[in-house]
């Protein structure tokens, strides 16, 4: 279901709605080769995108930089930063795509302090590998929150409390005050760029 084309508008906003407005969150689980062109396309969203391989190799082209990642490897794509996925091969590609205000309030303490700060920063990804003992737990962490997402059951308050959990993890294992000195170019800039 959504296999084939990736729709954006013209600033190459990608136009499908993840989640709803009272849960903004949505799972997916894809194989880039079934999409045209055997990619998911250039696009972004405001939302934020954790991405695990489940099983084959794919090329994820995050701004300008270039990351070939491989099963058990996965991916953090912040808000606003243009992104497609290259399918070298078949590939089972889970992800999971959301407004960072599910995990606190805008005007809240924990979005000013924990959020905003990795939101606005530079970093445009983060790329997680099980070689690193920090960035295993946010795979296995990641993983957890998949398998809520394929059970019966579907628990919101235990997904988001995963996610609260994963945000964490990688918010103590970034070195933000590294990563503001340079600003991100706008997704704007970004998107005339790729076009």
């Amino acid at each position: 279901d959504g296999y084939g084309k990736t729709i954006t508008d013209e600033s190459l906003r990608e136009m499908v709605r993840h989640g709803s407005e009272e849960y903004p969150f949505q799972y997916y689980l894809e194989d880039p080769w079934m999409f045209d062109f055997h990619c998911i396309d250039w696009h972004w969203h405001p939302e934020v995108e954790f991405v695990y391989m489940e099983k084959g190799t794919a090329e994820f082209l995050v701004g300008s930089d270039r990351y070939t990642l491989c099963a058990g490897t996965g991916i953090f794509i912040n808000s606003q930063v243009i992104h497609r996925i290259e399918a070298i091969e078949s590939a089972v590609v889970t992800n999971v795509v959301f407004s960072p205000s599910l995990l606190s309030q805008e005007e809240s303490l924990i979005y000013r302090k924990y959020i905003q700060p990795v939101l606005n920063s530079s970093l445009e990804c983060f790329v997680f590998s099980p070689d690193n003992t920090e960035q295993k737990d946010i795979l296995d962490i990641l993983r957890s929150t998949f398998a809520i997402q394929e059970s019966a059951n579907i628990n919101e308050m235990e997904t988001v409390e995963l996610l609260l959990k994963l945000w964490r993890r990688m918010y103590e294992n970034m070195d933000i005050t590294e990563n503001t000195s340079a600003p991100r170019s706008s997704v704007r800039t970004q998107a005339q760029l790729q076009i």
